[in-house]
């Protein structure tokens, strides 16, 4: 069967544009492969940025704890060494009162003065006086 005259012309026509359309079509193919092979490596990026981000959260989450347990540490050392200092300083005022009702230098120096005016080496004692009396 033969085509009309207008049927050639339009199938000759259209088989250049169906060749077109055929690497067009192929352009945008390779084009959408391309877009696709961009995008998977963008995602696989993403995916490590994300593996990456959860091991430096767990990292500080880790730290974090053992800065807290070392603050716990140091909060209660920091309290015994209150309890400590506090000791040290009532021990310090209790010496400060016990030194305060010691004789000072001076009291003992009149003190000495007494005991030397009155010699008590020259006083007989009780077995003496009861000895010459009997005498």
């Amino acid at each position: 069967m033969a085509l009309p005259q207008s049927k050639q012309q339009e199938s000759s026509k259209s088989a250049p544009a169906q060749a077109g359309t055929a690497q067009a079509a192929q352009g945008i193919i390779q084009r959408l492969n391309e877009i696709t092979t961009r995008v998977r490596l963008c995602e696989e990026r993403i995916n490590h940025s994300k593996e990456r981000l959860r091991v430096f959260d767990d990292q500080i989450i880790h730290d974090k704890k053992e800065v807290s347990k070392e603050i716990s540490t140091l909060s209660g050392e920091i309290m015994d060494l209150r309890k400590n200092i506090k000791n040290i300083e009532d021990t310090i005022h209790h010496i400060i009162k016990e030194l305060e009702l010691t004789a000072k230098k001076q009291e003992i120096n009149i003190i000495e003065k007494y005991v030397s005016m009155m010699d008590p080496t020259r006083y007989i004692t009780k077995e003496e006086y009861e000895n010459r009396k009997k005498k």
